[in-house]
């Protein structure tokens, strides 16, 4: 086991424990000074991430729609209402926990998730090759799991824990991220290598395919130029007509085959602790977040 993995799993242990002996409120105040150094507003929320944050402490954890489309599997449902079906993932099985799960019926290649938390996925490449009981073990630790006591995220609590099985996409595909305000994309970010554990980049780009003037400072960029989806226009469509009930959401996409695949909905990235470069933008992401339809 490495030190990184070892650092990872005892910060987990205390994430847990420390949630369950305070609260959501004071775990997210105290997550959001070691990042920031300096105390978190819910009072007058203002940057980006203090609206984050009073979002997932005042109105996420009270809200069923948003719970249930952060559920990946009941925002399929939400998707599918809003007339978004043909771009869904094929489901291949859903079940309530791992002994349902029938191993040999399962194709070569497909994509296991969990659906109450995020990183809970297993990208089967070929299942021939796949040890069945790594998998078996992950599933089950993951099932057992609260996610919502990692970063405080009190809404995911409330999520059914499941699994589902899904169309096995491709290998290390890019991501196509929307950030959308009170129903509107303003920019999105292109992310690759994400859940693999290696070389992770991404870039944030306008909605016109141009480079934005701002970054994440926790993760590297693109070192060449990437090339812009085909179906940016179909995907800034989707997007406005999946968040246009939400005072922010952020819509996932990825494009197979010339074809436009929904991912998720994430409602608190980064858990409300994005650092954001230049730090003025935190301000700016801020001012476009209108919060008085849920104040």
């Amino acid at each position: 086991m490495s030190d990184h993995s070892t650092f990872y799993k005892i910060r987990r242990k205390g994430q847990v424990l420390a949630n369950r002996l305070t609260s959501y409120e004071f775990m997210s105040k105290v997550y959001y000074y070691i990042k920031f150094k300096k105390v978190l507003n819910l009072k007058n929320p203002s940057t980006f991430n203090e609206k984050i944050q009073w979002l997932k402490l005042r109105n996420f954890p009270y809200n069923q729609l948003v719970i249930d489309c952060t559920d990946k599997y009941e925002v399929r449902d939400y998707v599918e209402n809003h007339g978004g079906k043909k771009y869904l993932n094929k489901l291949i099985g859903v079940w309530d926990s791992w002994e349902d799960v029938n191993w040999e019926e399962l194709p070569n290649k497909f994509a296991l998730k969990c659906t109450h938390g995020c990183g809970y996925n297993i990208i089967a490449n070929d299942k021939s090759i796949l040890n069945k009981q790594e998998v078996e073990k992950n599933i089950k630790k993951w099932m057992s799991e609260d996610f919502s006591l990692f970063n405080a995220e009190q809404h995911y609590t409330s999520i059914k824990p499941r699994i589902i099985c899904e169309e096995h996409l491709g290998e290390d595909i890019i991501d196509y991220k929307f950030f959308c305000y009170n129903g509107k994309p303003l920019f999105f970010y292109m992310a690759q290598g994400f859940g693999h554990g290696k070389n992770e980049r991404m870039a944030f780009y306008n909605l016109d395919g141009s480079k934005a003037p701002f970054k994440r400072k926790d993760y590297k960029e693109f070192s060449d130029e990437v090339k812009q989806p085909e179906n940016l226009d179909e995907m800034i469509k989707i997007s406005e007509n999946l968040s246009k009930e939400f005072p922010f959401v952020r819509v996932d996409f990825f494009e197979v085959n010339k074809e436009v695949i929904f991912s998720e909905m994430t409602f608190t990235p980064g858990g409300g602790l994005m650092t954001i470069e230049p730090n003025e933008y935190d301000q700016i992401w801020g001012e476009w977040l209108n919060l008085e339809s849920v104040m």
